[in-house]
């Protein structure tokens, strides 16, 4: 060892000095250790200063394994291998205590105990330095030893082993470098008795935020989400749904992962990873990680998230990081006008296909149908009613399956002129639970209307029905009381569900993009067949065709003047009059 290192000089008196490594300062006692030489001569306190050298690397050497074959023995009550690894906040956590602590004991030692003189100073302050340039130095194998020593003494003091396989070596070995190199700039701070800076890396700036973790940020998201949704009256399945966008974005991306840290490259890997999903994930591998599912879907050739579907969950994305900008997180949005990987070139009206005329008039001379037809009044075969009516009033109505499904015998009614019609409106939930006054609920606000009914329906004796429904029903005004609302007050769900599973396969060969739904997509394409006026589409189909200068005069949606365009929808080759009721001989 060159130069004066570890030796400093008081009143002539050479004396030997030398820092405690901070891992061993709990278990020797002191920081520093310091004592005469007994030599005014440099000569002679340099030569033992180098036999001092090899005896405190000896000593320090076996207290450092003293140490750590205590850290490798099991620790009472620890459970170390089950823990969950520890997250950059915990980590940032620990490091900020520990540099808190040791440069508070290093003050105080430098008072109890300054520099006795200039010179002695100016020692102290060049012995700082050197090292600061070990710590800085990522390939000097003194730091890496300061380093480890130093994590060790955290992770002890926090109940964690550094043998730990789940600790991130990596990322905690690089923040206490920074914690260690923080440590040497207060201490020359300190000597120098200058007072400017409380903190020199960013990462230990007392009026640093606190950390905050995505999950942290996610369920601040979903709770302004839910007080949002119930001050606007958003629907449960609504919430329901954004919770879902929410929760694949926080396993993508994962809970513990500091806000701060979320850039482009985090966002793009999002994007990237939600392209490689497959649809229907958790029924099809529930109960296995995310990973492990893309790999097998991959391998069985799955079909995987549709356009659409991921642009949900970007949108996710971006607003969890919008809330993190706003509340200075972050400094930008890097989801911003993220788009999926693959556009979705499919137009909505594509999206779902309409039957055909013949599955139309297939799926009519099917079983139950022919079996109907038997009866005096048909459809007083089916005696729960849905079955028989819910296909032919949206194929002839052109409505949405749980707009009939909800409705109630009140529902039907007539204008001054005696036209027929369906009342489709909705309701707000009555305090008492009365069923009288049970919700109904539309898809949009435009949705409200009044559609007349088709003569089809008339003929086939849906009014009949509903008459003698008013008469059956006393405590439930609902048309068809037995279908009962799911969790989100949709009546039709399980109407839906028997038609798509069983009815309509049974009947019919199904195509791709063909459900239900189809029927109204039949109904639009009658509409098209007698081209109807775009106040009509809006008027009976709820299809806004955007503002016209028309749409401030007379009163388009008036079923009597609607019932025009009505009675011209058909469908070519189909015939419903075996569902007529039969005349009485």
């Amino acid at each position: 060892m060159s130069g004066n290192n570890h030796l400093s000089r008081r009143s002539g008196v050479y004396y030997y000095r030398r820092r405690v490594p901070n891992e061993l300062v709990k278990p020797i006692g002191k920081t520093f250790i310091q004592f005469s030489l007994g030599t005014a001569n440099l000569k002679e306190a340099r030569k033992l200063r180098t036999a001092k050298d090899l005896e405190w690397d000896v000593r320090f050497e076996d207290c450092t394994k003293k140490i750590n074959a205590s850290s490798k023995a099991p620790l009472a009550n620890s459970t170390s291998t089950d823990a969950p690894p520890l997250s950059e906040a915990e980590m940032i956590r620990l490091v900020h205590h520990y540099v808190d602590r040791m440069d508070e004991r290093s003050r105080k030692r430098l008072i109890a105990d300054p520099p006795a003189s200039e010179q002695e100073k100016a020692e102290m302050i060049k012995e700082a330095r050197i090292d600061a340039q070990i710590i800085r130095d990522r390939d000097d194998p003194q730091a890496d030893q300061w380093i480890s020593l130093s994590m060790n003494e955290i992770l002890q003091a926090a109940g964690k082993s550094i043998n730990d396989p789940t600790l991130p070596k990596a990322a905690f070995a690089e923040l206490v470098r920074r914690a260690l190199q923080e440590l040497d700039n207060r201490r020359l701070a300190h000597l120098a008795e200058d007072h400017r800076q409380t903190f020199f890396d960013h990462l230990f700036n007392p009026s640093r935020p606190p950390q905050v973790t995505f999950g942290q940020l996610a369920d601040q998201f979903l709770q302004l989400t839910k007080e949002e949704a119930a001050a606007n009256r958003n629907s449960q399945k609504w919430v329901d749904k954004q919770t879902a966008n929410v929760t694949l974005i926080r396993e993508i991306i994962g809970d513990s992962t500091a806000v701060h840290t979320i850039d482009y490259d985090t966002c793009m890997n999002v994007r990237s990873l939600l392209a490689r999903i497959p649809a229907n994930r958790t029924k099809l591998y529930n109960g296995i990680s995310l990973e492990q599912a893309i790999e097998r879907a991959a391998a069985e050739n799955k079909p995987l998230l549709s356009s659409t579907t991921q642009q949900q969950y970007l949108a996710a994305l971006r607003d969890v990081l919008d809330l993190a900008a706003k509340k200075r997180l972050i400094p930008v949005n890097p989801a911003e006008g993220l788009q999926p990987l693959k556009r979705d070139t499919t137009p909505d009206s594509q999206k779902r296909h309409p039957f055909t005329l013949e599955q139309i008039k297939q799926f009519f001379a099917s079983e139950f149908y022919a079996e109907c037809a038997q009866h005096p009044v048909p459809f007083a075969h089916d005696k729960k009613g849905w079955r028989f009516w819910l296909p032919i009033i949206c194929l002839y109505m052109g409505t949405r399956p749980n707009e009939i499904a909800q409705m109630h015998v009140q529902d039907v009614k007539h204008t001054s002129k005696g036209t027929p019609y369906l009342d489709i409106a909705s309701t707000e939930d009555d305090e008492d639970g009365n069923l009288k006054n049970a919700k109904k609920t539309l898809k949009t606000s435009s949705s409200r209307r009044q559609v007349p009914l088709h003569p089809e329906l008339i003929k086939i004796g849906f009014l009949h029905f509903v008459e003698t429904r008013k008469k059956e029903t006393s405590d439930n005004p609902r048309l068809f009381p037995d279908l009962k609302p799911n969790k989100y007050g949709n009546h039709a769900w399980y109407a839906l569900k028997r038609f798509n599973e069983t009815y309509l396969p049974d009947a019919i060969k199904t195509q791709s993009r063909q459900a239900f739904y189809s029927f109204r997509h039949s109904w639009r394409d009658a509409l098209r067949r007698i081209h109807a006026p775009p106040d009509t589409l809006q008027a009976l189909g709820a299809w806004s065709q955007g503002k016209l200068v028309s749409d401030n005069y007379g009163d388009a949606a008036n079923p009597d003047y609607q019932v025009q365009y009505m009675t011209q929808i058909a469908f070519p080759g189909l015939s419903l009059s075996g569902l007529y009721p039969k005349a009485k001989s």
